[in-house]
């Protein structure tokens, strides 16, 4: 009988109390600071990001192919020019615009929203080692490798990562050592 009373008291008593000591607001202390509100949450629908150029700062050196084309940017989430935050931007690239061979300093993830990429790994452009990869696909480039592009079609393709996001394009004499960035 006695155990039969324990095993009541275990399961109405206990719960319940379990229940109020979770629920109870802790006791306010003079010596508290206030908590920093967290970031509110984004939302970007179709169409409406604010697209601009890209800005002159995130181009280091000079590209080693003509753009033949036209590349805009749209800043979706964070600072892409802070170091160490992370940061969500989407390009659009008319039909044919080449991306000349470039280095980022930290990794890049590239997801095709619309349209499709051609990505080649190398320091010299090479029409022979372009991969095509098509709405939907995803691509990622550790830090410092060297890679290009080739929109095909009018394209749009979301980048994210940890900034700073730097385009430094690869000199015409580059060894594949990483170079210094502004």
């Amino acid at each position: 009988m006695c155990l039969h009373k324990i095993a009541l008291f275990t399961l109405l008593v206990l719960p319940a109390c379990a229940a109020s000591a979770q629920t109870n607001a802790p006791a306010k202390s003079a010596k508290r600071k206030p908590v920093a509100a967290k970031s509110s949450a984004i939302v970007v629908e179709p169409g409406s990001e604010k697209w601009g150029d890209v800005p002159a700062a995130a181009l280091v050196g000079t590209p080693s192919v003509e753009m033949g084309g036209t590349l805009r940017l749209a800043v979706l989430q964070g600072d892409p020019t802070k170091a160490g935050g992370t940061y969500t931007v989407r390009l659009s690239c008319t039909d044919g615009l080449k991306i000349a061979p470039h280095w980022h300093p930290t990794a890049e993830n590239v997801t095709v929203v619309k349209g499709s990429v051609a990505i080649g790994m190398g320091s010299k452009w090479d029409d022979a080692a372009l991969k095509e990869i098509g709405t939907g696909g995803f691509a990622s480039a550790p830090a410092q490798m060297r890679h290009f592009a080739q929109c095909k079609g009018d394209t749009i393709l979301q980048v994210h990562g940890i900034g700073p996001f730097l385009v430094n394009f690869v000199s015409t004499d580059d060894s594949g050592a990483p170079q210094k960035s502004n």
